[in-house]
């Protein structure tokens, strides 16, 4: 398990942009709750949230760590209608609520702090953040902690670990979204190479990579396909 706001998460989440089979994903998603992963990710942009729903309404318990991201304008000008609608979308308040692609970061937290105390959301982070970013939004915040940063992170894009010295002093988690790639990542040769060795999928490589970087890094993949899934899960059983 990982930690998020000091609760315990699955290794891995589940991310949901680009859904290209929304049935599919449902289903995938209600698998994924039952082997166990409680955490999945949604945005305004993705437009998602209902499919979300749905999964955990055929699962039967919405006892799952939600995370969704704002438009950074709508956070500045009316957090409180977006995240509104967030709830009415996803059938409960959110666990986690990132502002998306920040562009005044230090304003953008604040009113997400604002939204906690009304009970719109639990908990509050950034994505697609700089380690500057990532300073100003730590020290604008007044009453409420950032407890989570969402960046891309792969074996193939290694550039958010400028970030980890301040995410593990802080304890702050970081989702890691697009961590293979769109598959880039399964072509490296050391990933092929380990994959051979222990005959593992690729994908189960990538994550078990992912997870061995640091205990603050939680790899959050999409993936419409239960195969896929068990894949993905086998990484959190290889120890690199």
């Amino acid at each position: 398990m990982r930690r998020i706001g000091g609760e315990a998460v699955s290794d891995i989440g589940l991310g949901s942009w680009a859904v290209r089979d929304p049935k599919s994903f449902v289903e995938t998603l209600v698998k994924a709750f039952e082997m166990g992963i409680n955490l999945v990710d949604t945005a305004e942009m993705y437009r998602t949230e209902p499919l979300v729903r749905e999964a955990m309404e055929i699962y039967g318990s919405k006892e799952i760590f939600v995370t969704t991201k704002l438009y950074p304008w709508n956070v500045r000008h009316d957090c409180e209608r977006a995240l509104r609608r967030q709830v009415e979308r996803l059938g409960k308040v959110p666990d986690l609520t990132l502002v998306h692609w920040p562009e005044d970061i230090a304003t953008e937290v604040r009113e997400l702090e604002k939204m906690v105390d009304k009970g719109l959301t639990r908990m509050i982070g950034v994505s697609n953040v700089t380690k500057e970013q990532l300073e100003v939004a730590l020290h604008a915040t007044k009453k409420h902690e950032i407890v989570a940063v969402q960046n891309k992170y792969s074996p193939t894009f290694t550039a958010t670990e400028e970030l980890f010295p301040t995410l593990e002093e802080k304890g702050i988690a970081l989702q890691a979204h697009t961590p293979l790639d769109r598959g880039r990542a399964l072509e490296l040769d050391w990933v092929r190479r380990k994959a051979e060795e222990l005959g593992a999928p690729p994908a189960a490589i990538v994550i078990a990579w992912l997870l061995s970087r640091s205990p603050v890094v939680i790899p959050i993949p999409k993936t419409e396909r239960v195969e896929h899934l068990m894949e993905l899960l086998e990484g959190t059983k290889i120890k690199l």
